[in-house]
């Protein structure tokens, strides 16, 4: 009989991770030789997590297969197959991520056919969809998170360049000055990601100069940003982000949804982020990874504006729920304490629960088995589980699917 199953989980040692502010969320007693830049909750096929069942680990993509009824609960496993169509992360971030965009669901499987008709292989540099899904993602604080998330007004870019450069980046400013709307804003990128070598070292060697003519610089600051770039990336076009990508600062609980076509760049902090389990991305600059720009401008979204930062809308109970937008994945969560020292929920489908603070039981109420959990450790609730209970004094944040969207409140 499946009841709440413990988790093990994947971390991931990239080198924009941090040696403290994971280990420190998991309670590493010493600090870790490599950074530690992502915690994977989930089956993405490449590090998959494992659960504990009927006396053993089990990769939880391998026991999904064997019983995707079971696990996903029929209504996922009839939209999905049988796959968890969701990846949880705890992502911890010391240096800024490259700029990058994700596909929607008919980009992705274009060219995902496309590449395979090609033989591109998976592992190939030149490939950018390594698989037929969309990727929307929506991050949410745990500690002051900074990002960029969107593009900037043209008329606000066109300020921010005249400053920069008026002369260097003339190009770009009659792009901005002639053009309107989602054509002023893809000409720009478009003019920049070509811009030829000597031209660019002559903007970025601007660019340098007038943030150094700036004191004391605090992170609100876009220039901040833009002098961090251009220490990290010194000959990449993609240093000038700050001032033609809003600044995206959420503070410990807020949380921020990226469609598909957004251009994005996380920068600093500790987070979770739930997106569909999908590996497509497509970068833009920050990187030395392959750059396809014409795929890149024909992925991205220049016609919607970024939405803002997303707040906790409470549910009862402790229960806290974030808006979602895709029924891949929604996030939501309880908080417990002396004035709420229990919470039941009723599910229909797969969820992951994470304690993030404090200490918690998680218990199925048909079996009774219940599970102790502490920061950073979490569990996976099959579908077959009926309804479960949590007691005890601290925070959980529990990912599910849209399809079950709204089948955790207590009141509904």
């Amino acid at each position: 009989m499946l009841s709440i199953l413990p988790m093990h989980n994947p971390i991931q040692n990239y080198a924009w991770g941090s040696r403290e502010k994971l280990a420190t969320f998991l309670g590493y007693s010493t600090p870790p030789a490599d950074p530690l830049a992502e915690l994977w909750m989930g089956a993405h096929p490449s590090a998959p997590s494992q659960v504990y069942t009927q006396g053993r680990w089990v990769q939880l993509d391998e026991l999904i297969q064997q019983s995707p009824d079971r696990l996903l609960g029929k209504k996922n496993t009839e939209r999905f197959g049988p796959h968890l169509p969701f990846l949880f992360k705890v992502l911890a971030v010391d240096r800024p991520l490259s700029l990058q965009v994700h596909p929607n669901a008919k980009q992705a499987w274009a060219g995902y056919q496309k590449e395979e008709a090609l033989a591109v292989a998976p592992a190939s540099a030149e490939r950018s969809y390594k698989d037929p899904n969309p990727k929307p993602e929506c991050i949410c604080a745990l500690e002051p998170f900074w990002g960029l998330n969107g593009f900037r007004p043209p008329e606000e870019i066109e300020r921010w360049f005249a400053w920069l450069a008026p002369k260097a980046l003339r190009p770009e400013l009659d792009i901005l000055d002639r053009e309107e709307g989602p054509e002023a804003l893809s000409g720009m990128l478009e003019s920049l990601l070509h811009m030829e070598p000597r031209r660019r070292v002559e903007v970025l060697e601007h660019a340098r100069s007038r943030v150094e003519e700036e004191s004391e610089l605090n992170r609100q600051d876009p220039r901040y940003w833009m002098a961090v770039l251009l220490a990290e990336h010194p000959g990449d076009i993609g240093a000038l982000a700050p001032v033609f990508l809003q600044l995206m600062h959420l503070s410990p609980g807020q949380a921020a949804f990226l469609p598909p076509g957004r251009l994005h760049a996380y920068l600093s902090g500790l987070g979770l982020e739930i997106m569909a389990n999908s590996d497509n991305v497509l970068r833009a600059g920050l990187t030395s990874k392959h750059i396809d720009v014409q795929e890149l401008l024909k992925t991205m979204d220049f016609d919607r504006p970024e939405q803002g930062a997303l707040e906790p809308v409470p549910g009862g109970g402790g229960w806290f729920a974030y808006p979602s937008f895709t029924e891949e994945f929604v996030l939501s969560g309880f908080e417990l304490g002396p004035g709420c020292p229990r919470f039941e929920a009723s599910l229909t489908g797969i969820s992951i629960l994470l304690c993030v603070q404090g200490e918690l039981e998680i218990s199925d109420q048909q079996s009774g088995e219940g599970i102790r959990l502490v920061q950073g450790q979490s569990v996976c609730i099959p579908g077959c589980v009926q309804s479960w209970t949590a007691s005890g004094r601290g925070r959980a944040y529990v990912a599910e699917t849209g399809v079950n969207l709204g089948s955790s409140f207590p009141d509904r």
